[in-house]
C-alpha cells in the first residue's frame, strides 16, 4: 500500500501497534496536498511508523489540522491553562461539566469569572489571579471522557477524572472494541473505549450495506468493483468506466452512515491511446459549447490529469460541471477551480459584439465568446482561419476603441 501513497505531507507522534508505544509517523497521501490552513474531509492518508513501517489509514477529517472553523463548544478552555474571554467555554477541576463564559474581570490579586450554565442563572466565581507564561493549547482543551468520540488525532485534551492533560494519538481496535487513545503528561497511554455510538460496525455487515447501496445507484457498474471493509474503512477496487463513475462511487460511499470513509483504488477502463492532446481538445470543445458560460478559461492537462481555471457569473456555474468534463475520454483526475464573479465589467457591451459577430458573414462557423476582466477585453472561442482571428480581433478594437486585449481564439 505504500507505493500508492507517494507524497509525505509532514510528520507527527502517533501510536504503534507494534511497539505498543508512541513513535514517529510520517503521513502520506495519494496527492501532494498542503496541510497548511486544513484540508477537505474525506481524503484517505497512511500514517507509517518511521521505525518499523507499521501502517495504518486513517482520514483528514479525523486529524486536528482539518479543523476550519473551531466552535466554542468543541474545544474548552481550563482556568489556570488558558487566556479566557467571554463566549469562550470555560471547566473548572472538580467542575461537573464546562460553562459559558458571560464576562471575564482581573483585578489586582484577583480574577472574576461570570459563567452560565445550560441558560440558567449566572453564577460569579471568584479565583486568585493566575500569570500564563506558556500556554500550550490557546484553542482549549477536549474534555476527556466525555468529548471521546470528538476527539481529532493531535488533539491537546484534558482527562477530568485523572486530572492530566495529554494528546490524543491514535484510534485502534482490541478485537472486540474502538478505543481512542491518549498519551498524558506522565507518559501513561490511556486506552478509552468510544461510546457505542461512535463504534464501527462489523465488518461483514458494512460490507453488506455498502455493496447494496452500490448495487442500486450504479447497477451496470458495480459488477466490475469489489468491496473490502475494515474498521469502519471502505476500499473499493476493481474498473470503471470514468473519472465521474468513479469519483461518484467515491462519494456515494461517503455519504453512508458509519463509514469512516472510502479508499478508492479503483482504475478507469482509459484507453492508452488516448492523449493529452485529444483530451484537452474535449475539455476545450465542451467549454465552448453554447449552453456553457464560463470564461477566461485556462486548461491544462498532463498523463490525463486535467486542471481547469474559469471565471462565471455569479450563480451561473453548471451543477454538473465536474461530472460532465469526468466524462470526457482519457480523464483520470480532475481540478476544477471556478471563481464567480459578482459584479463583471462591460458585459452588455460584450454581448453587443458576440451578437456582431454572430452576424458577420465572415466570421460563419466559429464561436467566439467576449468577456471584459481587470479592465481588459477577452477573445475566447474557435475560429477556421488567421484571418477570422485577425477579423474578430480588429472588429472587437473598432467597438471598444481600445488596445487592452487578449486574444485566445483557438485554430479548430
Amino acid at each position: 500500500m505504500r507505493k500508492l501513497f507517494l507524497h509525505r505531507l509532514y510528520s507527527q507522534r502517533l501510536f504503534c501497534r507494534r511497539h505498543q508505544k508512541v513513535t514517529g509517523h510520517g503521513i502520506y497521501a495519494r496527492e501532494a496536498y498542503s496541510t497548511f490552513g486544513g484540508m477537505d474531509p474525506h481524503i484517505p492518508l497512511l500514517c507509517c511508523c518511521d521505525s518499523c513501517g507499521t501502517m495504518f489509514v486513517a482520514f483528514s477529517h479525523e486529524f486536528v489540522f482539518c479543523r476550519r472553523d473551531c466552535i466554542n463548544r468543541d474545544y474548552t478552555k481550563i482556568y489556570g491553562y488558558n487566556r479566557i474571554a467571554p463566549g469562550n467555554w470555560i471547566y473548572f477541576e472538580e467542575a461537573p461539566k464546562p460553562g459559558i463564559v458571560k464576562s471575564f474581570f482581573q483585578g489586582p490579586d484577583k480574577e472574576v469569572v461570570v459563567v452560565n450554565y445550560d441558560g440558567g442563572p449566572d453564577k460569579k466565581i471568584e479565583l486568585p489571579k493566575v500569570t500564563i507564561e506558556h500556554e500550550e493549547a490557546p484553542e482549549g482543551y477536549r474534555l476527556l471522557p466525555a468529548q471521546s468520540s470528538y476527539t481529532l488525532l493531535g488533539d491537546y485534551v484534558y482527562h477530568a477524572i485523572r486530572h492530566q492533560f495529554g494528546l490524543a494519538v491514535g484510534l485502534v481496535n482490541d478485537g472486540e472494541k474502538d478505543k481512542i487513545v491518549v498519551l498524558l503528561k506522565d507518559n501513561t497511554l490511556v486506552f478509552i473505549t468510544l461510546p457505542p455510538l461512535a463504534q464501527n460496525l462489523p465488518n461483514e455487515k458494512l460490507g453488506e450495506i455498502v455493496r447494496g447501496k452500490l448495487s442500486q445507484v450504479f447497477p451496470e457498474h458495480c459488477g466490475k468493483v469489489s468491496v473490502e471493509v475494515g474498521q469502519g474503512i471502505v476500499y473499493l477496487k476493481g474498473t470503471v468506466k470514468n473519472y465521474s463513475i468513479q469519483r461518484a462511487m467515491e462519494g456515494c460511499v461517503n455519504g453512508l452512515p458509519k463509514v469512516r470513509g472510502c479508499v478508492n483504488f479503483t482504475r478507469l477502463q482509459v484507453s492508452p491511446f488516448v492523449t493529452d492532446s485529444e483530451i484537452e481538445n474535449g475539455i476545450y470543445e465542451f467549454l465552448e459549447s453554447p449552453g456553457m458560460h464560463l470564461f477566461d478559461y485556462r486548461v491544462s492537462v498532463s498523463g490525463g490529469k486535467v486542471q481547469i481555471q474559469a471565471s462565471c457569473l455569479e450563480n451561473d456555474r453548471p451543477k454538473d460541471l465536474e461530472t460532465r468534463l469526468g466524462e470526457i475520454p482519457g480523464v483520470r483526475d480532475l481540478v476544477c477551480l471556478v471563481t464567480e464573479l459578482s459584479d463583471p465589467m462591460n458585459i452588455d457591451l460584450c454581448k453587443e459584439i458576440e451578437t456582431d459577430f454572430s452576424m458577420n458573414a465572415l466570421l460563419r462557423n466559429t464561436f467566439i465568446r467576449v468577456s471584459c476582466n481587470n479592465k481588459k477585453f477577452l477573445l475566447e472561442g474557435r475560429v477556421q482561419s488567421t484571418f477570422q482571428k485577425q477579423l474578430a480581433l480588429l472588429t472587437l478594437l473598432k467597438k471598444t476603441k481600445t488596445t487592452a486585449v487578449e486574444n485566445r481564439l483557438r485554430l479548430a
